[in-house]
C-alpha cells in the first residue's frame, strides 16, 4: 500500500474497532454504560471518524473528550448524541458548552456560578457533571467542605443547572489499596451529594485498566479509550484486538564499518560492521526517541531488525542479515503487510510507557491516516 503524499501512514482497522467495540458491549453488566474516551484526537487515529464509528451503537449514548475544543469539533462533524468533555474548562470557553450542548465536568469554585450566568443570559440550562477528587489531585472536589460548597453553589443557581452525574478517576489500578480507597472515598462524595438532594443520574470511576482490573467498581458507566484499540499490556483479558498500525519505507541502505557513527553528534557508534537502512521518518513524525535508545525492534519482510538512530525526519535501522531494498516497507508496531504482529503494548513499555495509545497519541500530522 502507497499513499500519495506522505512518508509514513498509520493503518486502521475499522471493522477491529467496531468489533473491539461490540465485545466491550457484551461484557459490560447489566445496566452499565460504555462511554468512549475519544481525547487527543482519539489517541491518535482520528476524532470524527472514531466517534462516527461509535455513533453506529445503538447502545452508546455518550462520548467523552478531555477538552471543549474536540467537542466542538464533533458537534461540526455531525455528531448529536451527548458529548460529555472530562478535562479543565478555561472559563473563556464557558459560552461554547451552552451553544454546543456539551456535558461539562465542573471541578473548582465558582465554575457553577459561571455556567450559570452564561445559560441565563442565553435562555437555557447547562448540563454538568460532577468530578469528585479521589487522589489524583487534577480538577475536582473532596468530599467533606469541598463538596459542601459546591452544594450551596448548586443550590443558588439550580435554575440553570442540570446535573448528569459525578465522576472521577483512579490514579495507580496497579496498587490495589489505593484503588480501593479512592473508590471508597469516591462512594463517600457521591452520597455526600444525594443526601444533600442532588440527584446523580449517572456515576462512574473506572477507565479502561480500571475495568479490566476491577469490573465490581463498574458503577453506571465505564469509560473506554486504550481498550477500543488494544488490550492490557500486562493481563490481556481478551476480547479485543490491535486495531493499528504504523508503517513506513525504506528509503535508503548503506554499509558501515565498526566506529561509524551517525547522526548529528555521532550519537550512535557502530559496535560492528552493518548494513543500516535509512526510513522516512524521525522524532518529527511521533517517532518515540526512548526506543532508539533503547535498540527496540521493527519489522522489515516479516524479519525483526533493530533501530540503530534517529533525527527530526529519518531513522536508522539495522538490517544486516536481511534481504531488503530501497522502498521495502517497515513496521514500526502493529501488523505488517504480511500479518507479523509486533504488539504496540510490548513498544510501549519498550519506550517507558505503560500503554501502546502514548504511541499512536504521538504520531503528527506527516503521518497518514489510512481506514480500511
Amino acid at each position: 500500500m502507497h499513499t500519495a503524499l506522505y512518508n509514513s501512514y498509520l493503518l486502521i482497522e475499522t471493522g477491529t474497532i467496531k468489533s473491539n467495540i461490540r465485545s466491550i458491549l457484551d461484557s459490560l453488566p447489566d445496566g452499565v454504560k460504555l462511554i468512549p474516551v475519544l481525547k487527543n484526537d482519539a489517541f491518535g487515529l482520528g476524532l470524527a471518524p472514531i466517534a462516527g464509528l461509535c455513533a453506529e451503537f445503538q447502545e452508546i449514548d455518550t462520548i467523552a473528550t478531555s477538552q471543549i475544543g474536540e467537542a466542538v469539533m464533533l458537534r461540526r462533524a455531525g455528531i448529536t448524541g451527548e458529548l460529555l468533555v472530562l478535562g479543565g474548562c478555561p472559563g473563556f470557553l464557558n459560552a461554547l458548552v451552552i451553544e454546543h450542548d456539551l456535558t461539562l465536568a465542573v471541578g473548582r469554585r465558582s465554575l457553577v456560578a459561571s455556567l450559570a450566568s452564561e445559560a441565563g443570559v442565553a435562555g437555557k440550562k447547562v448540563k454538568i457533571e460532577i468530578k469528585i477528587e479521589t487522589g489524583l489531585h487534577r480538577i475536582g472536589f473532596k468530599p467533606g467542605e469541598e463538596l459542601d460548597d459546591l452544594i450551596n453553589e448548586l443550590s443558588e443557581n439550580s435554575r440553570h443547572i442540570e446535573v448528569c452525574g459525578a465522576f472521577s478517576h483512579f490514579a495507580d489500578t496497579a496498587d490495589e489499596t489505593r484503588t480501593r480507597r479512592q473508590y471508597t472515598e469516591f462512594m463517600k462524595g457521591v452520597e455526600q451529594l444525594r443526601a444533600n438532594g442532588v440527584t446523580l443520574p449517572r456515576t462512574h470511576i473506572c477507565g479502561s485498566a480500571a475495568y479490566e482490573e476491577f469490573r465490581e467498581y463498574s458503577l453506571g458507566a465505564v469509560r473506554i479509550g486504550r481498550r477500543l484499540y488494544m488490550d492490557s499490556p500486562s493481563r490481556p483479558t481478551g476480547g479485543v484486538h490491535e486495531a493499528a498500525s504504523f508503517r513506513s519505507y525504506i528509503t535508503n541502505l548503506r554499509r558501515l564499518n565498526k566506529g561509524d557513527t551517525l547522526n548529528y553528534g555521532g550519537k550512535y557508534v557502530c559496535e560492528l560492521d552493518c548494513v543500516s537502512a535509512t526510513v522516512g521518518v524521525g522524532y518529527g513524525d511521533g517517532l518515540n526517541e526512548s526506543l532508539v535508545k533503547a535498540k527496540a525492534p521493527v519489522l522489515v519482510g516479516g524479519k525483526t531488525a533493530r533501530l540503530l538512530g534517529c533525527c527530526m525526519d529519518q531513522c536508522q535501522i539495522d538490517v544486516t542479515d536481511i534481504d531488503c531494498s530501497v522502498g521495502d516497507e517497515v513496521t514500526f508496531f502493529g501488523r505488517d503487510s504480511f500479518g507479523n504482529l509486533l504488539p504496540s503494548q510490548q513498544i510501549a513499555l519498550i519506550a517507558g510507557d505503560n500503554e501502546g495509545c502514548g504511541l499512536t497519541s504521538a504520531l503528527g500530522a506527516r503521518v497518514e491516516r489510512i481506514y480500511r
